[in-house]
């Protein structure tokens, strides 16, 4: 099973775009298991992050379980970017100090 790390920007009607950075572990190849993730606001700063049994400031909890990014697109609302570990961790040592609940 491989880790993914990838950012994933919805587009919500008359709302606008909801980002989130996630590691995900591959499950099957129309599922990830979600590992970590971290929601940002509209200028890109942090405002919300999980673990599977913590959830700190985001607008709702994660679904432990989610669509495989190769599926995206059979949802015409979701883009997704992969991104490197190394841009995950430094975002999610971020999160840790902002939300130090996390660690």
């Amino acid at each position: 099973m491989s880790t993914l790390y990838i950012r994933v920007d919805l587009t919500v009607p008359q709302i606008g775009v909801s980002t989130h950075i996630a590691e995900l572990v591959e499950q099957s190849p129309q599922l990830c298991a979600m590992q970590r993730i971290i929601e940002l606001d509209p200028s890109g700063a942090i405002q919300g992050a999980a673990t599977p049994k913590v959830t700190v400031g985001m607008a709702s909890a994660p679904e432990p379980i989610v669509p495989h990014p190769d599926t995206y697109a059979d949802f015409p609302d979701i883009t997704s970017t992969p991104i490197d570990v190394e841009l995950f961790d430094a975002l999610w040592a971020e999160a840790i100090a902002k939300f130090p609940e996390l660690a």
